[in-house]
């Protein structure tokens, strides 16, 4: 984690992992999240019991790219989100976009909840990273 604290700031890094913690505790049905760098390395994570927030990390960094490939090749301009659905769970994926850097926020949802409402609430989450990364009276 140092290395990521160093280039987003301590006080980002903190503020991140609070509006992290906060979705999770409102959004009771999702197992596991984090907020990674496109290129896999964790920046917050949530409700994980040992290494798998790195692993889920690592993998939120190729689903980016594919996604974004993928959406280059259809035309269009990049990709904001990604939802893969079992018959028990879905994995969303949420690019967020700031002016100077691209993170990737992952979560792992049991399949209670409306896919919009879970949406909603992903993309508010979304909204406050954003603002975050953006303040450059953090560092």
């Amino acid at each position: 984690m140092l290395l990521v604290e160093k280039f987003f700031g301590v006080n980002k890094v903190q503020k991140i992992n609070s509006v992290l913690q906060d979705f999770i505790n409102n959004t009771p049905q999702i197992s596991s999240a984090v907020i990674s760098t496109p290129d896999g390395f964790c920046i917050a994570s949530s409700k994980f019991n040992d290494n798998s927030q790195e692993k889920l990390a690592a993998m939120s960094g190729s689903i980016h790219s594919l996604a974004k490939s993928i959406s280059h090749e259809i035309s269009g301009h990049g990709c904001d989100m990604l939802i893969l659905e079992s018959n028990l769970k879905k994995i969303i994926w949420c690019t967020i976009q700031a002016e100077t850097t691209t993170v990737v926020m992952t979560f792992i949802s049991e399949d209670k909840k409306l896919l919009g409402e879970l949406l909603l609430s992903a993309k508010q989450c979304c909204k406050l990273i954003q603002k975050i990364l953006n303040d450059s009276q953090l560092n």
